[in-house]
């Protein structure tokens, strides 16, 4: 209902007429014979006129009935205007005073040509849990304080360069995100998901895989898990040395990066001046199952990849060595 009641000024209604009257009714006493002057009638001289109006005298005189035919016959006329003139200005007033604050429990409306608005803020729904729309359109902006969204989310249309960092698209993004928010502390949904692409955050290093009260439990990577920090409470097994046998080189700058273990089986003498390591602590075992002596080639200017020591190493057949890389990039042997 409205705040305030309707006044009777708002319905229109003008307080004064144009027009003059014919006469006017006085009960005051009157000078002039009869009872009636040029602009007033006597009270009692109007009750005698409503008398005889309702005795239908003015039709049976005849006196009376043919000097006025033409009058009556007009006014007669005049009825049916003066009935739909009464009939549309009730009709005006009762809607503009009545409609603004009417409950109409079914209609339907085939077009509205303004904008609905209610008088309220925040007061009125447009729908309710068991009787929803069907399908919205809307061209312009929605804006929606809070979104929630179905149990399932079937497609977004890319009508407004969803996949660039728009405004629409981070909109979108951010609802999307607190509705797998919501749902993912309360008992979200179950089942698998299937991407079909790839998974990917909207910003570097800033969104989480769980969470440490919510673990995910097994985690199957098939390529390479490229992590910064690993925290792990226990190993399963260990991490298994990968072995690499070489029957040659390429050059005495042998790369070791995805390695732990070089084993040399060459009938021909090998020599190795430097390695190219994966990260500082790197440990890398160097083994000759071949005839062919390995000479490891040292050097005292400590440079980057070279194996720091004053002497050459030989490594025969059946020896082995291992070796481990410093902060500078720099190999010492192991004593």
């Amino acid at each position: 209902m409205a705040n305030e009641e309707r006044k009777r000024e708002d319905l229109f209604i003008k307080p004064k007429r144009r027009a003059k009257n014919f006469f006017i009714t006085s009960s005051a006493k009157m000078s002039e014979e009869k009872g009636i002057n040029k602009t007033t009638i006597s009270s009692s001289v109007f009750t005698e006129m409503s008398k005889s109006f309702s005795d239908g005298e003015y039709l049976l005189d005849a006196a009376i009935r043919e000097p006025n035919a033409s009058i009556i016959y007009m006014l007669q006329e005049m009825q049916q205007d003066l009935d739909d003139v009464y009939n549309e200005a009730s009709a005006s007033a009762f809607q503009a005073s009545f409609f603004p604050f009417a409950r109409i429990d079914s209609g339907s409306f085939g077009l509205i040509s303004s904008s609905l608005v209610p008088g309220i803020d925040s007061k009125y729904d447009l729908g309710s849990s068991g009787k929803e729309w069907n399908d919205l359109f809307i061209d312009g902006t929605a804006n929606i304080d809070s979104l929630a969204m179905g149990t399932t989310v079937t497609s977004i249309k890319d009508e407004d360069n969803m996949s660039s960092d728009s405004n629409t698209s981070l909109a979108t993004q951010q609802s999307i995100k607190k509705y797998v928010d919501d749902n993912a502390g309360g008992g979200g949904g179950v089942g698998n998901y299937d991407t079909g692409s790839h998974l990917i955050p909207h910003a570097d290093n800033t969104y989480d895989l769980g969470s440490s009260t919510k673990e995910w439990k097994n985690l199957y990577i098939d390529g390479i898990a490229n992590i910064d920090r690993l925290s792990a409470d226990s190993f399963v097994k260990p991490t298994a040395p990968v072995v690499q046998t070489a029957t040659s080189l390429k050059s005495s700058l042998v790369d070791v990066t995805g390695i732990h273990t070089l084993v040399l089986n060459s009938s021909k003498a090998l020599s190795i001046s430097g390695l190219a390591a994966a990260h500082e602590g790197q440990e890398i075992t160097i083994m000759n199952i071949g005839s062919g002596a390995v000479t490891i080639s040292r050097s005292t200017k400590a440079s980057s990849r070279t194996i720091y020591g004053s002497s050459n190493i030989t490594i025969n057949q059946h020896q082995v060595y291992k070796f481990v890389c410093s902060p500078a990039q720099v190999w010492y042997a192991f004593v």
